[in-house]
C-alpha cells in the first residue's frame, strides 16, 4: 500500500473517530448541545463528510486505480504530498473557523480543501480507463 493511501486513511479513521464522538455527545445533549455550541453540529458534518469519507474515497483510489504504464506508476508523489498537506490543512482551518471569532478563517479553508481534493483528483483522473483497456485480448 502506498504511503500517501496510509496517510489519507489514518487520517479518515481519525475523523471518524471524531465525528462519532461528536455525534454521540450531540446525541446525548440534543437539543441542548445544538443549542449552546452550534459550531458542534457543523464540526460533526465536518469530521465526517471530508474527514473522513472524501479521504477514505481518494486514498483507496489512489491505491487501487492501475498505475500509469510509464513514468511514475502513481503519479508525481510531491504532487500528492502536497495535496494532502493541503487538504488537512484546510480541514483545519475549516474546524479552526467554528471556534468563536475564528469566521474569517473558513473562506482560506475551503480554498485549501478544495485545491487538496482538486490535486488528488488530478493525481488520479489519468490512471481512469475502462475495464480491460490495456490489455492483450486472446
Amino acid at each position: 500500500m502506498p504511503p500517501l493511501t496510509v496517510w489519507l486513511l489514518r487520517a479518515a479513521l481519525a475523523s471518524l473517530v471524531g465525528g462519532t464522538i461528536l455525534g454521540a455527545l450531540l446525541l446525548a445533549g440534543a437539543p441542548a448541545a445544538g443549542a449552546l455550541h452550534p459550531g458542534l453540529r457543523q464540526a460533526h458534518l465536518l469530521l465526517l463528510l471530508f474527514g473522513w469519507l472524501l479521504p477514505f474515497v481518494l486514498g483507496t483510489a489512489y491505491w487501487m486505480l492501475p498505475r500509469h504504464a510509464t513514468g511514475p506508476g502513481r503519479g508525481v508523489p510531491t504532487l500528492g504530498r502536497a495535496a494532502v498537506a493541503a487538504y488537512g490543512a484546510g480541514l483545519g482551518l475549516r474546524l479552526a473557523s467554528l471556534v468563536p471569532g475564528g469566521g474569517r478563517l473558513a473562506a482560506p479553508g475551503a480554498l485549501c480543501l478544495a485545491v487538496g481534493a482538486a490535486g488528488l483528483i488530478g493525481l488520479l483522473w489519468g490512471r481512469v480507463r475502462p475495464f480491460g483497456a490495456g490489455r492483450a485480448r486472446p
